[in-house]
Order: C-alpha cells, then sequence, then structure tokens
C-alpha cells in the first residue's frame, strides 16, 4: 500500500481524467501567477486578497 495521501491520489486521478499535468516548473515571469507568487513572499500568503488576484490579472500588481 503507498503512502500517498487520499487527497493526492484524487488530485492526480482528477488531472489524468482531464488531460492535465501539475506544473512542477515556476511559472513564466511577468504571468499573472508569477505577480502573485511574487506579492505572497514578500507579504506573505495569508495577506492575499481577491483584489491581489484582480490586480494580478490586469497587470497591476
Amino acid at each position: 500500500m503507498s503512502n500517498d495521501h487520499a487527497d493526492d491520489i484524487g488530485l492526480r486521478f482528477a488531472l489524468q481524467v482531464t488531460g492535465f499535468k501539475l506544473a512542477t516548473d515556476p511559472p513564466a515571469p511577468g504571468t499573472p501567477l508569477a505577480r502573485i507568487l511574487a506579492c505572497a513572499s514578500e507579504h506573505g500568503y495569508e495577506n492575499l486578497t481577491d483584489e491581489h488576484f484582480d490586480m494580478a490579472k490586469l497587470g497591476l500588481l
């Protein structure tokens, strides 16, 4: 029996069924995800709000 957590197994199955794969490389610079990760590393993940995500999508973060 594997030591994998049930949520991890479920996620891998869902990704496989939908044809997606989990990214292991950092996001490309200038993308909304890269901007969110940079903001989170500077200010803390717990301080991110919906406004941060909206600003990142608009390129204002």
